[in-house]
């Protein structure tokens, strides 16, 4: 499914929603999951556990609890890639190009300045909005095989 189509069906914000099995790691306020419509492959989003749309609504625990998780991602990611942009934005949805009001970080291996820009009128480039989502199951089997490749077992 594509993820423009996804986010005009689902009136729930997805990041409130995951269940276990499409969950990384996690602690008390914050989550580390894989994307669900990814830009590339392994990349990672963390988010609060609390829907806050704005930094400076999060407490100093829970901005704390993302920042580890954020820093967690980001050693597992180096095992494999050189190079790994952390993304944060917010604001009005449409203005900014964001697609989830819930305030979330990328963990974007490999990402080159501009990679991912909007869809352009002319330019037929399908941008971040012309990706795809993958289903609850595909969506649990790929968090299953990132622990695999990526957390040890204990």
């Amino acid at each position: 499914m594509k993820y423009d189509d996804f986010l005009k069906e689902n009136n729930v914000c997805p990041f409130c929603t995951l269940k276990d099995n499409e969950i990384v790691k996690k602690n008390k306020y914050a989550v580390l999951t894989l994307a669900q419509a990814p830009y590339c492959r392994d990349h990672l989003i963390v988010t609060c556990r609390k829907h806050h749309m704005r930094l400076n609504l999060m407490s100093r625990a829970e901005k704390d609890a993302v920042e580890k998780l954020i820093y967690y991602g980001m050693r597992k990611l180096h095992k494999k890639y050189k190079n790994v942009t952390v993304l944060y934005r917010e604001g009005n949805l449409k203005e900014v190009g964001k697609s989830i009001v819930h305030l979330h970080y990328h963990l974007i291996p490999e990402m080159k300045v501009g990679a991912f820009s909007p869809k352009r009128d002319d330019s037929g480039d399908p941008g971040v909005h012309g990706r795809k989502i993958f289903s609850d199951r595909v969506f649990a089997g790929k968090v299953l095989k990132f622990k695999e490749r990526f957390i040890k077992k204990n």
